[in-house]
């Protein structure tokens, strides 16, 4: 089975990669848990089974750390992930902790499995840098992406169904695409919109209603109200006749938005948190959208105050 692995919650790849382990390393590998440094890893001592191979496979203490992204297509390259002049980079801060585990534990072996693309060159980049920041030997460092996962995984068929994956317990899983182009569209277009001072007139149930019905608190009802201007804008770039196909775009996209969050949201989830989990799944998995955060957030805004998420009605 082939797992669209950011659509994962991060306990549910740490399940993956630790089911995976204990064919590479062993059956001694550790479950993933909190460390001192309060990142989670999993450990294994001894012997490997066949990692990197059987012939040479690794010995002594062996640190394994799970890192989990959301975003699509994302790489061991990305800035924020690879960036050596970069203080919070991910390899910069794993680098600090390899020389505490080593200074402190005595590691004698360190692999990072990531749900990102691995190119050949930056496997040799990561591993030299890792290896001159911590003293450990390049043949001690394993860089494993969704490429060799997805290898390991035909080969060991049987470990993608011992994780018993419930459907229903993902996470509301998000494909901003074409939101993406209404909101670059939009904002292309805004220098030719005129803003309105006063509220424009859309079609929608009660707000003050729609509130109540949502568990909407009142606060947030006024961050949104703050919006009412700029809402015309959108409503203006939309119903253009030139714009049908961004039209259709946003609704296409609000649809799925409503129907994911209706899933997702339970009596305990207030709406103001429904609708920032959505504002910042959207910005994690489109860098489009992540460039214009305002702009996103106030697409987001206008969908609600539109009525086209949330409920508008007791059935």
């Amino acid at each position: 089975m082939n797992y669209n692995y950011s659509d994962l919650s991060p306990t549910q790849f740490e399940d993956l990669v630790i089911q995976l382990c204990f064919e590479l390393f062993g059956i001694g590998a550790e479950t993933f848990s909190n460390g001192p440094d309060g990142g989670r890893d999993s450990r294994f001592e001894g012997l490997a089974q066949m990692y990197p191979s059987e012939s040479r496979a690794w010995d002594g203490l062996t640190v394994i750390q799970a890192k989990h992204t959301i975003s699509y297509n994302s790489k061991f390259s990305d800035p924020e992930f690879f960036n050596p002049t970069s203080e919070s980079a991910t390899i910069t801060t794993e680098a600090k902790k390899i020389q505490k585990l080593i200074d402190n534990d005595g590691i004698n072996n360190y692999i990072i499995f990531s749900n990102r693309k691995l190119p050949a060159n930056f496997n040799e980049k990561i591993k030299a840098y890792l290896s001159s920041e911590t003293g450990l030997a390049k043949e001690n460092i394993g860089l494993v992406g969704v490429e060799a996962m997805g290898n390991f995984f035909k080969r060991f068929p049987h470990v993608t169904k011992a994780v018993d994956l419930n459907p229903y317990d993902v996470p509301l899983n998000i494909h901003p695409d074409d939101l993406a182009d209404v909101i670059i569209s939009i904002k292309e277009a805004l220098p030719n919109i005129k803003k309105k001072d006063i509220e424009p007139n859309l079609e929608r149930t009660d707000f003050a209603n729609k509130n109540r019905l949502n568990n909407l608190t009142s606060g947030y009802s006024r961050a949104i109200l703050k919006k009412v201007g700029d809402f015309y804008e959108i409503e203006d770039f939309l119903s253009m006749p030139d714009n049908d196909d961004y039209q259709q775009k946003y609704i296409e996209t609000a649809e799925e938005l409503h129907a994911k969050i209706c899933v997702y949201k339970r009596d305990n989830h207030s709406f103001d948190q429904v609708i920032e989990k959505t504002i910042e799944l959207i910005l994690d998995r489109d860098n489009d959208c992540k460039r214009n955060k305002a702009l996103t957030r106030t697409m987001v805004y206008y969908m609600y105050y539109k009525c086209d998420i949330g409920e508008n009605y007791v059935a």
